[in-house]
């Protein structure tokens, strides 16, 4: 039976050999890198693209310089979340340093990029490197979207002014006018959203933000992050809609809240097994997610896996739904045996259906684990729930029309 063959596998995963377990790891993250869609950073030094990266994924070690991989010699991805990533964020040195030409960097880059979020300190007017090299790349790819982060707005408060009430800011000229911005901020925006006049390409879209530290006094301190949030939504990848519900969610229970961005990019690993064009290899990626999935959750959660509790979960998410997408799967395996046709239809099927199977599962075991922390037992109709709501959840994911296949890039 095909369920009967996951829970095995996902099994033998969890409490496999070490060398197995690795394997598995560096697989998934591997299908989940190559689904995630990119973000360029672009930026001189001290323009907060870190900053921007800390407060998108509210992961302090971006706050810190720490938890960028290193791809190049300057050049560093950040992978949101680290596990199995459902977004990258591509980092390049800070532009116009003294004795760094940044060719190299910026080809190097350009391959592996879905949309370009430029970083510009609102009281710095000198932007003309940044600006050279962002006509240069749109000239190539005048379809990618741009976000235009104008940082730093305290730097042109009056003394002794904090930030507006409500944030005031548009995306056009009523800033300009606005009597509630300082005028030397008005000023100050007008004018780098001017350099931008004949970017190949849609225009950008500029969101003014202020993320200052706390000891420098600005309340609140992530000013702006919202309209941050709808701009890289409207513009790019669904994958910003998913971390966003990962962030916002208010859930009580709050482990679970800050693991959907875990369970999503898992999910997009599973796809990306899924998308497989061999037989019967996207069934052995399924249960490898799955089963690092469940690894990292109960880590989150302070519980350990046994066989016997692993047994207790999926006897609580029970048969069912379960075991009608799991057949599903399975026979969509069998059809990437016949050439060309078959092996392309489930592929794209079993994508999807991969992707929800993750977070119906990721959704059940929060519940179930959540439980467990407390010294209960969860119900089974709860666990069942939360798998059918996630799994539901998972399928519109796939269907949102901003979505692309894994491994597909803009």
């Amino acid at each position: 039976m095909v369920l009967g063959r996951l829970w095995n596998a996902i099994s033998d995963a969890l409490f496999g050999d070490t060398a197995n377990s690795r394997t598995h790891f560096e697989n998934v993250r591997t299908w989940a890198q190559i689904a995630a869609p990119v973000v360029w950073l672009l930026g001189k030094t001290g323009a907060g693209k870190t900053a921007i990266v800390s407060a998108l994924t509210g992961d302090t070690r971006a706050a810190i310089g720490e938890g960028f991989a290193p791809c190049t010699r300057s050049a560093a991805f950040y992978d949101v979340p680290a596990e199995a990533p459902l977004l990258r964020f591509l980092d390049t040195r800070g532009l116009g340093e003294v004795d760094y030409d940044p060719a190299a960097d910026i080809a190097w880059c350009e391959g592996r990029a879905h949309l370009l979020l430029v970083a510009m300190q609102v009281a710095d007017p000198a932007q003309d490197t940044v600006l050279r090299i962002l006509r240069l790349v749109r000239r190539r790819h005048p379809e990618w979207p741009v976000v235009v982060a104008q940082t730093g707005l305290h730097r042109l408060y009056p003394a002794g002014v904090g930030h507006p009430a409500s944030y005031p800011f548009t995306d056009g000229s009523d800033d300009e006018h606005n009597a509630s911005i300082p005028h030397p901020l008005r000023q100050a925006l007008s004018y780098q959203r001017g350099l931008f006049a004949g970017l190949p390409g849609p225009p950008p879209l500029f969101v003014p933000v202020d993320f200052a530290l706390a000891d420098d006094g600005f309340a609140p301190s992530e000013f702006g992050l919202e309209s941050l949030w709808r701009a890289l939504e409207v513009a790019g990848p669904s994958a910003f809609e998913a971390l966003h519900r990962a962030r916002a969610d208010a859930e009580n229970d709050q482990i679970r809240a800050r693991a959907r961005a875990l369970i999503y990019g898992h999910g997009a690993a599973s796809a990306g097994a899924g998308a497989l064009p061999i037989p019967f290899v996207g069934m052995s990626g399924l249960a490898g997610s799955l089963a690092l999935m469940l690894r990292a959750l109960a880590g989150r959660y302070g519980i350990s896996w046994t066989p016997v509790t692993f047994a207790q979960f999926s006897g609580a998410i029970g048969g069912g739904a379960l075991a009608w997408w799991g057949v599903r799967y399975g026979f969509r395996e069998l059809l990437k045996l016949i050439p060309v046709v078959g092996t392309a239809t489930a592929g794209a099927l079993n994508a999807a259906t991969a992707f929800a199977i993750t977070v119906g599962v990721g959704e059940a075991a929060c519940v179930w684990l959540g439980y467990r922390r407390r010294g209960l037992n969860a119900p089974d109709h709860e666990v069942r729930r939360a798998f059918a709501e996630g799994l539901a959840a998972g399928l519109r994911q796939t269907k949102s029309p901003k979505a692309k296949p894994p491994g597909e890039h803009a």
